[in-house]
C-alpha cells in the first residue's frame, strides 16, 4: 500500500447561503482547492461527493455527476457517496483506499450541503429520513426523541448533571470565535443553554446542530506525489470504518456504542498510535451528549468521566486534549454530508500550522469521528504532520 497525503484543502464559511445554490457552493471549495495547490481540473482522476440531502430538500439526486459537471470534469470518475452525518468522512475512506492500492492517483473529495432554504419541521423529517422508515415512521418518533433517550440514560447511569454535559456546547461556541469560517462565532453560556427550549426532555435547543449550508474539499494523493509536487501536505495514516445495528432500539445497551470503540481501536492498532500522542481531536457531537460519550468511547477518559475532561478545561485549545478547534458541529455548523471534510480540512490547517487563533501548540497527531445513526456507523480518519 502507498502512504497517502492530502496535499490542499478548501471550503466555503458555513452559514445561511441564501445567495448561493448547491452547485455554487460546491464549486466554490473545489476551486479553492485546487487554486492552492496550482492544480487544474484535469489534474484530478476521480470525484468524490458527499451529501445527505439534495434528493430531500433539493429534489437534486445523482449529484456527483452533475456537480463534475459544473466544474468541468468530464470525462473522470464521479461517485456519490451517502451515509448521513458520516458521508464526508466515508467519501475520504474510499478515496484513501483507491490511492493507498493504486486505482487512482490525484483526487478530490468534497462535501456539500443546503439545508437553510427550508422550514424547520422539513428539516427534522429530513433528520429522522436517514433512519428506518419503516421501524419509525408510524411512531412519531423524531431523531430529537432517540436522543433524548440516550441523554437520560447516561444522566441517570453515571449521575451527572445536564448543566455539565452541556459545557460540551459552551467549548464549541468559545473555539469558534476565532474560526473565521464557523456559523456561529459567539460565546455561549450553560445558563443560557439550559433556559432554551425543550425540543425532547431532556434536549435543549441550544444543545442541538442547526439548518446549515456549505461545502468543504480535500485534494489527497500518494505521499511521494505530494513530496515531488512541494505541496504543503500532512499523511492520512488511516482511515478505519465500523457499523453497529442501525435500529437503536435493537441494541443491548443504549450507551454501548460499539461501532465507534470498534473503529477506534482499529485506528489504534493499525498505526500504533494511542489516545495519549493525540494532538487534537475533531468530534462528531450533534448532541452535546454525544460528543461526551465520543470522548469516553475513544479511550480519551473511563465511562462517565467525560464530563470531568470538560469541567477541569482539559479540551480547550490550551487544555491536554484540544477538542473542536474550530467549535464542532454546534458552532462551526453541521453541512451534514460535508462534515467529515470539514473536519479533515482542519485537521490539515492545524498540522501545517496554518490554524491562526485556533491554533494547537505543537499538533502532530489529529482524530476525526463521523458518525450516522447515533454510531451505528462511524468512521475514524487519522492525520499525522509531515516533516
Amino acid at each position: 500500500m502507498r502512504e497517502v497525503a492530502v496535499v490542499s484543502v478548501g471550503y466555503t464559511r458555513v452559514s445561511e447561503h441564501w445567495e448561493k445554490s448547491i452547485k455554487g457552493l460546491f464549486v466554490e471549495a473545489a476551486l479553492k482547492a485546487l487554486e492552492n495547490a496550482d492544480l487544474s481540473v484535469r489534474s484530478l482522476d476521480g470525484m468524490y461527493v458527499a451529501n445527505v440531502f439534495a434528493g430531500y430538500l433539493q429534489g437534486q439526486t445523482n449529484l456527483a455527476n452533475v456537480l463534475a459537471d459544473s466544474l468541468g470534469v468530464y470525462d473522470k470518475f464521479a461517485i456519490s457517496i451517502d451515509a448521513g452525518g458520516a458521508s464526508g468522512a466515508l467519501a475520504i475512506h474510499e478515496a484513501y483506499k483507491d490511492v493507498a492500492h493504486g486505482v487512482r492517483d490525484v483526487v478530490m473529495v468534497c462535501g456539500v450541503e443546503k439545508m437553510s432554504e427550508t422550514s424547520p419541521q422539513e428539516v427534522v423529517s429530513a433528520l429522522t429520513s436517514v433512519a428506518d422508515q419503516e421501524y419509525l415512521r408510524y411512531t412519531g418518533i423524531t431523531v430529537h426523541s432517540l436522543a433524548a433517550l440516550i441523554y437520560k440514560t447516561y444522566l441517570r447511569r453515571f449521575n451527572k448533571k445536564q448543566e455539565d454535559v452541556a459545557l460540551m456546547s459552551v467549548v464549541d461556541h468559545e473555539h469558534a470565535i476565532t474560526c473565521s469560517h464557523a456559523q456561529y462565532p459567539f460565546k455561549l453560556s450553560v445558563e443560557a443553554i439550559m433556559s432554551s427550549a425543550i425540543l425532547a426532555d431532556p434536549i435543549r435547543a441550544l444543545e442541538v446542530i442547526s439548518p446549515s449550508d456549505g461545502s468543504a474539499a480535500i485534494i489527497m494523493c500518494p505521499h511521494e506525489k505530494a513530496k515531488e509536487l512541494g505541496l504543503s501536505h500532512v499523511k492520512l495514516v488511516t482511515s478505519q470504518i465500523a457499523r453497529d445495528k442501525f435500529n437503536l432500539m435493537e441494541r443491548d445497551d443504549l450507551l454501548s456504542m460499539k461501532a465507534l470503540i470498534e473503529a477506534a481501536q482499529r485506528a489504534y492498532n493499525s498505526t500504533g498510535i494511542t489516545p495519549s500522542d493525540l494532538s487534537f481531536v475533531e468530534l462528531y457531537d450533534d448532541y452535546s451528549v454525544m460528543g461526551v460519550i465520543a470522548l469516553e468511547k475513544l479511550g480519551l477518559c473511563g465511562p462517565g468521566e467525560g464530563v470531568e475532561l470538560l469541567k477541569n478545561g482539559e479540551v480547550k485549545l490550551s487544555g491536554s486534549i484540544p477538542v473542536n478547534t474550530f467549535g464542532g458541529l454546534k458552532a462551526r455548523g453541521a453541512p451534514l454530508g460535508a462534515v467529515g471534510v470539514y473536519q479533515a480540512v482542519e485537521a490539515y490547517l492545524q498540522l501545517t500550522g496554518n490554524a491562526g487563533p485556533n491554533q494547537v501548540k505543537n499538533a502532530r497527531i489529529g482524530l476525526t469521528q463521523t458518525s450516522c445513526g447515533f454510531n451505528s456507523i462511524v468512521v475514524i480518519n487519522l492525520f499525522e504532520a509531515c516533516c
